[in-house]
């Protein structure tokens, strides 16, 4: 093998796509002779992971086609790829509109990662890069004088210069206590194992509400479950309905230079309070009128009524609380960066549940299965949830709301991925953090360098260690969405290629 390996932890959209610009790169500058790149993947098929391996129908991607591309600065690229497909495509595209602002379903966004994957692996091969796959987990890493030593799955080991960490994003490990026990499942991801042990006439408990809780429901719903489903979250929130066609939008309170502007006038960063004014006057400006605020408030209000309401807010164009937050997805989290890590903490812990539901909401298709689940009475969602015991005498769950319990034979946990290093089901993330070579941030995530993303310890770039995706969700913010972090991947790519130059000239 070459005498410098790039080594990449995880096949997913991120890992593909730092893989593939790093080659790209490497190759326009002459030195795709000197390095090689080893991918370490636990999954069969390098590009789906759990989520796009599925093959259900009713899980479908978020976010429109054409901000999915997975090349540098080419967000549209998936959208290209679908007109060129038509074909294949047809069936997959869930909605009427055209192939550039289409949603699709997660199993052919998985078709497109692996095809991008094997191109670009084949493309390298051809010119005479050394590439591998590796097939395992890994599991911890040595930090080493020359590199990093990566501790595999069933004993192995493998030796690298340059490690990057793109695991994809972490199940949540905050109900440690029912892992193991019979009928609950950890994650909505493989569903095969969901389909495979849940009884279609079974009473089913689904933990959360939010997109994920979304994803477990389609999955019950495509096999068509005749059993009721209760979904058990905190805050007892849905997802709002995505808009097919929002109008374009300028904000004009809300900037990035007005923000600018207070740390130029009061020398500190801006408050969360400052900063949520800014919305106020920029949704009012968008609204062209006055918005009662105590009116948009959703917490205690029924799920079922509320998401009808959404059903046709979203038919007619949207509305203030959903436009303006899509039309700063560009700027946001140049904002977040802005903000102290207090700050970020606070806007977490106040609005960053409604946050959530505005701006990742779900698409119109899978809304109008979700409110006839509502209307015959097989859904309901109940919140203030406090506490999930299992009781082994009886062989259930008992689920503990508001002031009163119920209990649920079948239980799922959609609660979402974690935030906190602490939270995440994971023995690498785990046992990095363990071992001292990661540093959990208080907002979420892992420290790094938000402009190469480079992992941070004590307020030092570790030499050839970076990050990517949902790891780094304290000091980034649309850490889910591919077509930001397919621009972290950029930094990323420049800063290790201008290291590695430097350290070996011609």
């Amino acid at each position: 093998m070459s005498s410098v390996n790039i080594t990449i932890i995880g096949g997913g959209a991120c890992g593909i796509s730092a893989f593939t610009e790093l080659f790209l790169q490497l190759r326009i500058a002459g030195q795709h002779h000197k390095v090689s790149i080893t991918i370490i993947e636990e999954n069969d098929e390098v590009g789906k992971g759990l989520a796009f391996g599925t093959k259900q129908p009713g899980h479908i991607l978020n976010t429109q086609a054409d901000l999915m591309g997975i090349h540098l600065a080419e967000p549209q690229h998936f959208s290209d790829w679908l007109i060129t497909h038509e074909a294949k495509v047809d069936e997959e595209v869930v909605d009427n509109q055209g192939k550039d602002e289409a949603f699709t379903t997660r199993r052919l966004y998985g078709d497109y990662l692996k095809e991008q994957f094997e191109h670009y692996f084949a493309l390298a091969k051809q010119e005479g890069m050394e590439v591998e796959v590796i097939r395992a987990s890994a599991t911890d890493v040595t930090l080493l004088k020359s590199g990093f030593k990566v501790h595999l799955s069933g004993d192995g080991t493998h030796f690298c210069h340059y490690l990057i960490l793109a695991p994809g994003t972490p199940v949540a490990n905050n109900y440690p206590d029912l892992d193991g026990q019979k009928n609950y499942f950890g994650s909505p991801w493989p569903s095969s194992d969901i389909l495979e042990n849940v009884p279609r006439e079974a009473d089913v408990g689904i933990l959360g509400s939010s997109l994920s809780a979304i994803d477990a429901l389609m999955t019950l719903a495509d096999n068509d479950h005749k059993g009721k489903i209760t979904f058990y979250s905190l805050d007892g929130l849905l997802p709002r309905v995505q808009v097919e066609k929002p109008e374009p939008y300028s904000c004009r309170y809300l900037t990035i230079r007005n923000l600018h502007r207070i740390q130029r006038e009061m020398l500190r960063n801006p408050s969360i309070t400052e900063v949520f004014r800014l919305f106020m006057q920029e949704a009012e400006s968008y609204a062209g009128r006055k918005i009662d605020w105590e009116k948009t408030k959703r917490v205690g209000k029924p799920a079922g009524k509320l998401l009808k309401e959404d059903i046709a807010i979203a038919r007619n164009g949207g509305d203030a609380l959903m436009n303006v937050p899509y039309a700063l997805r560009y700027e946001s989290s140049e904002m977040w960066k802005m903000l102290d890590e207090s700050e970020k903490i606070k806007f977490k812990k106040w609005l960053g549940g409604y946050w959530a539901v505005n701006r990742h909401g779900m698409p119109l298709v899978n809304a109008e299965r979700v409110i006839k689940m509502f209307e015959s009475g097989q859904l309901s969602v109940l919140s203030d949830l406090k506490k999930v015991v299992f009781q082994k005498n009886k062989k259930h769950f008992l689920l503990s709301y508001g002031d009163e319990s119920k209990t649920e034979k079948y239980l799922i946990n959609a609660t979402g991925p974690a935030s906190a290093v602490k939270d995440m089901k994971s023995g690498l993330i785990k046992n990095l953090a363990k071992g001292g070579l990661i540093e959990p941030e208080q907002a979420g995530g892992i420290s790094i360098d938000t402009e190469n993303m480079q992992i941070m310890l004590k307020g030092r770039p570790v030499p050839r260690f970076y990050a990517l995706g949902h790891i780094t969700n304290g000091l980034l913010l649309d850490v889910n969405a591919v077509w930001f972090n397919v621009k972290t991947i950029g930094g990323l790519s420049q800063h290790l290629i201008k290291h590695f130059i430097s350290e070996n000239p011609s």
